[in-house]
């Protein structure tokens, strides 16, 4: 993918907002320029620069694109409602069908390796549209372990996959998923492959502490494990480490 493309701001309109969940917002965007996106892996993302007063510097932040219609030119992002008070958080509360925003990317995205029969999910809640793009596309016969920490059982969402897959919903209560210790609790317990694919992503202390268990504890290669460290607890504006 050419870097430097993936960094072309595109302008978009909104053309859709719904609630998957009561803390899980979509919103479906669209514009000539994605009819032509090189989308070819789960859990691939694009960064959005939302609108600002004009004495404010543009807001981007980064989304996994959770469904996207080439011919028609349409993507989707599912995106966790934290609560906080971020100017990305304020934009996604009030978007409305018609409103504008800009796009880049997209980028990087989970390859699933054929030769890998087991795979393990690993996520908050921002990681939930990611790790349903990534079951949705594993193959038929593989066998899927996720688990994934929501606010509630009113989070939870219907995950089809091809795999044989078993998921363990976490439930944060009022803390942020993520930031409990319950999800790192549950996979410390579960019985996991040492021959694994992990996807895990999420708070970035958490991430940092689940990477930690899988390669010191679990045995599991460097190379099977893509971590991402979506957002930090406190930080506006996290950088993947």
């Amino acid at each position: 993918m050419n870097p430097l493309t993936s960094r072309t701001l595109h302008d978009a309109q909104v053309i859709g907002v719904e609630n998957v969940t009561p803390k899980m917002r979509r919103v479906t965007v669209a514009a000539d320029a994605l009819k032509a996106m090189p989308i070819d892996r789960p859990a691939m993302w694009m960064k959005l620069f939302f609108p600002m007063p004009s004495n404010i510097r543009a807001q981007g932040r980064a989304y996994t694109i959770r469904a996207y219609d080439a011919e028609q030119g349409w993507m989707a992002f599912d995106v966790a409602l934290h609560g906080d008070q971020g100017p990305a958080a304020w934009w996604i509360a009030r978007v409305r069908v018609g409103d504008t925003l800009q796009l880049a990317g997209p980028r990087s995205g989970y390859w699933i390796d054929p030769s890998q029969h087991e795979q393990v999910l690993i996520g908050d809640a921002t990681a939930l549209p990611a790790i349903a793009g990534i079951v949705e596309r594993l193959p038929a016969g593989t066998r899927a372990q996720a688990f994934i920490e929501i606010a509630d059982a009113g989070e939870e969402q219907a995950l089809i996959s091809p795999a044989d897959l078993t998921i363990h919903w976490v439930h944060s209560a009022t803390a942020f998923p993520g930031t409990t210790g319950k999800l790192e609790l549950a996979v410390q317990q579960a019985d996991l492959p040492r021959r694994c694919q992990v996807f895990l992503a999420g708070e970035a202390f958490m991430v940092r502490a689940m990477r930690t268990h899988l390669l010191v504890d679990r045995g599991i290669l460097h190379p099977s494990i893509d971590a991402k460290g979506y957002w930090r607890l406190g930080a506006a504006d996290h950088r993947d480490e």
